[in-house]
């Protein structure tokens, strides 16, 4: 691949399948294993389309893409190999690039590969001059005007692999002497008494220096140091700063000197070892170095900061809510309001789950160059399946005859059932037992009207046992499930403030007409209206509870992973669980109206979930 970091290849150039084996005499850079074709390579370029015939020319912006793809040939043939039978190849590629970012993921991430590729090597010999190692794809990348990119780094790489060359993983044993001879000499080729002093100072090692009184030995011994002896010689890695930072483990430094683990370090090898040693507590390399955020991360200040503005406006919005629900008269706006937000919140929670949380949870989003759409497609498809469904079952319903005991004639009636889940949403009244007595047809159940101010502290009335049990029942399980929201707005923050953009508006959706159905429930239980509002508020304070726990936790990237498919499973839930049931069991006088409604409040949620996914990377703070 002589012409990676170069123009476009043609269909000819590229052969990846045996790679080395047209140059007879030299010994191929890994065991082949013949499974690819140029198909497979040009196919790189049309990753979300593999229908398509091939092209014979690969576009220069898919070149990052082979390259990476090749070097993971070269790092595991079988496993690649596999991939490449599956339709995978160019997704493992996407994921290789996008792991290789940062520039402290680039050396480490690279240093593995070349193992990998070390450990696939026969017929090497490779002596310390003739194997390209990480600082030299690191340099030639640089000079070919991308320093820091992992695409060219993997051209140079492939370019090398190409010719037949060998590999080093890690650097030689040379080096470690090197460094501190290189950290710690001045003028002179050795190390002086002043500077052995301060390099013991700085390891933490020696006591005072006293002076003697043998000036004539002393001087002797000083004639004797300074007299010109032997001098390291320099090595290619004596002006490299990649492995001046990179953090060794017991392993890696045995390998560098060529022990056996199960053999262990002889007395003699120790002496050996030692430089590595006293480089690596030197440079400080292991130590632990604090996070820089990427570009869509945010500093631990600002995730407190947004995820508090998020938490709160999610609250204070469903409190608007509730004084628009208990200040209205009885209309059939209020209730068309409500089912609207009913089906973007089913929208919004199905849409946040599957199109955004899912592939990041899977490790599906890349964000380098070109992104592969497909997976995102592949789940659009599943949600397109759930509409298929839900609009079978809502024409069912509206085409079979009216049951006459469904309260068609209650367009503002609300309910809550807590019989079988315990949040379960219905806007429609609640049985019987529920109702206030006296109530007038038509007017919303126990929803007060403004111009009543006797019915806002009503006098005690006997309730059943599990009535006065059943706003606490409410309250107890509203406060657990804004807990649960807030680990999720946190842990979204923690990942990426798109992410945390993404759930919060999800949590927004659905949180409105849920804290709506609370309060018609807690209404119906006999509470007044400033009770109710009262116990909604202190349930709703415990998302800051699931917030600042989630974002005080610290997890690292995994943790993150782990909360966001939690989240992903709750929001479901909540989703197909509670609400889509409510929207599918509510009744009205203008049935067509409000399947219009519960549609477009469905399509809505999906379609801003489904443009944040699509172009998230467009989008900057």
């Amino acid at each position: 691949m002589g012409a990676a970091l170069g123009p476009p290849p043609r269909a000819h150039q590229i052969k990846l399948a045996c790679l080395g084996r047209d140059r007879p005499g030299r010994a191929g850079p890994l065991r082949v294993l013949c499974c690819l074709s140029v198909d497979d390579a040009l196919a790189l370029g049309r990753p979300e389309k593999p229908g398509l015939p091939s092209s014979p020319v690969l576009e220069p912006r898919h070149i990052a893409r082979l390259s990476a793809a090749s070097a993971l040939y070269l790092s595991d043939p079988e496993g690649t190999c596999t991939d490449v039978r599956a339709g995978r190849w160019a997704s493992r590629a996407d994921h290789l690039l996008a792991q290789l970012q940062s520039p402290e993921a680039l050396t480490l991430g690279l240093t593995r590969l070349l193992q990998r590729i070390q450990s696939q090597a026969v017929g090497w010999s490779p002596s310390e001059g003739a194997c390209v190692d990480l600082p030299q794809l690191l340099e030639e990348a640089a000079r070919a005007g991308a320093p820091g990119s992992p695409g060219p780094v993997l051209a140079a790489l492939l370019d090398h692999a190409r010719s037949g060359s060998c590999f080093r993983a890690l650097p030689t044993p040379q080096y470690f002497v090197d460094f501190v001879f290189r950290e710690h000499s001045g003028e002179t080729p050795n190390i002086t008494l002043a500077e052995l002093a301060a390099l013991m100072q700085r390891l933490g090692v020696g006591g005072v220096s006293e002076p003697h009184g043998d000036h004539s030995e002393q001087g002797h011994l000083g004639k004797e140091a300074s007299q010109p002896g032997p001098v390291p010689p320099a090595s290619p890695n004596s002006s490299s700063s990649v492995w001046d930072t990179m953090c060794l483990s017991a392993g890696d430094v045995m390998a560098v000197y060529g022990l056996s683990e199960q053999a262990g370090v002889t007395p003699e090898a120790w002496a050996q070892l030692s430089p590595a040693l006293l480089q690596q507590q030197l440079s400080g390399a292991c130590s632990p170095q604090p996070m820089h955020p990427t570009q869509d991360q945010l500093s631990q200040s600002e995730r407190y900061l947004y995820g508090s503005l998020a938490t709160l406006l999610i609250c204070l919005c469903s409190i608007f809510g509730l004084l628009l629900l208990a200040c209205a008269s009885c209309s059939a706006a209020t209730h068309y309001v409500i089912q609207t937000f009913l089906g973007m919140a089913v929208g919004a929670l199905t849409g946040d789950a599957l199109l955004h949380l899912t592939p990041k949870v899977l490790g599906l989003h890349t964000h380098d160059g070109e992104v592969d759409l497909l997976p995102t497609w592949r789940l659009l498809a599943v949600l397109g399946g759930l509409y298929a469904f839900f609009l079978f079952e809502s024409l069912f319903n509206l085409l079979l005859p009216a049951d006459p005991e469904d309260p068609k004639d209650r367009p503002c009636s609300h309910g809550h059932s807590h019989s079988g889940h315990s949040h379960g949403v219905s806007m429609q009244l609640a049985p019987s037992d529920l109702r206030p007595p006296k109530q007038h047809e038509g007017s919303r159940a126990d929803l007060v009207e403004e111009e009543s101010p006797e019915l806002l502290n009503p006098e005690p009335r006997r309730l059943r046992p599990e009535l006065r049990l059943l706003p606490y029942v409410i309250t107890l399980g509203d406060a657990v499930h804004n807990f649960a929201d807030g680990l999720a707005v946190g842990a979204a923050f923690l990942s990426s403030w798109k992410t945390g953009l993404a759930t919060s508006l999800a949590v927004f959706c659905h949180e409105v007409p849920h804290e709506l159905g609370d309060f018609a429930a807690l209404l119906h239980a006999g509470l007044s209206v400033r009770r109710a509002m009262l116990l909604n508020l202190a349930s709703g304070l415990t998302a800051f509870i699931g917030l600042y726990v989630a974002l005080a936790a610290g997890v690292g990237e995994d943790g993150e992973t782990w909360i966001l498919a939690v989240a992903t499973g709750l929001f479901l839930y909540v989703a197909l669980c509670d609400m889509l049931p409510a929207m599918l069991n509510v009744r009205d006088r203008r049935p067509w109206l409000l399947f219009l409604l519960h549609n477009a409040g469905l399509l809505g949620g999906w379609t801003v979930l489904l443009l944040l996914s699509l172009y998230e990377d467009n989008i900057t703070l």
